[in-house]
């Protein structure tokens, strides 16, 4: 699969590279992402070098697409979001970013470009029926923005993630190409007080 690049009013999305080294790995050594994400303890050159290569492999296979999420006006890498497990019509979604990016809605912005060109027919999207996203369930700003995208709360799977050595309980949410995402469903049955993230 081709690179791609999208464009939103404020960012650009474009494959990470190697000159984004040193910003990938100030983000993967924040405590907030240790702590909700299975980046690599310690974290530095060799781990990044191997995340790239996964991006690039999982491009070559159309089975994973990476952006790095940087403001129009400013190169520098903010984040990211990814769109792996790519079959069958669906894919999961899932995004980190540096607490320099953090409080703008730069996320929220750049996942929700994401799923929309997810889900435009080829050749000016995959064509996707469905994306999914799935987080220890006690990661509440992860939750917000599934929620401010427009997906649907499907579950809660008790216990069922292992993350540095502890069992977590894991929620589950999903957007359909022909859901209404202005008015997302469920999320405030949980028990995690998703609803005011």
């Amino acid at each position: 699969m081709d690179p791609v690049t999208l464009r939103t009013d404020r960012l650009v999305l474009s494959p990470p590279e190697e000159s984004d080294a040193d910003a990938v790995i100030a983000y993967a050594t924040d405590p907030d992402v240790i702590a909700y994400t299975p980046v690599p303890v310690p974290y530095g050159d060799a781990e990044f070098v191997e995340w790239l290569e996964r991006c690039r492999t999982g491009r070559a296979e159309g089975t994973r697409l990476a952006w790095g999420m940087r403001r129009a006006e400013d190169p520098r890498l903010l984040g990211t979001v990814e769109l792996f497990g790519i079959a069958d019509g669906s894919a999961e979604v899932g995004y980190a970013v540096h607490p320099d990016g953090r409080g703008h809605g730069f996320t929220t912005e750049a996942v929700s470009r994401v799923v929309d060109w997810a889900f435009t027919e080829p050749p000016h999207g995959l064509g996707l029926v469905r994306v999914q996203w799935r987080a220890i369930a006690t990661n509440r700003a992860s939750a917000a923005v599934a929620r401010r995208v427009g997906m649907s709360f499907e579950g809660l799977r008790r216990s069922a993630s292992v993350h540095r050595g502890r069992r977590h309980d894991e929620a589950l949410a999903a957007v359909l190409r022909d859901d209404d995402r202005s008015a997302p469903q469920g999320w405030t049955a949980s028990p995690y007080g998703w609803s005011a993230a």
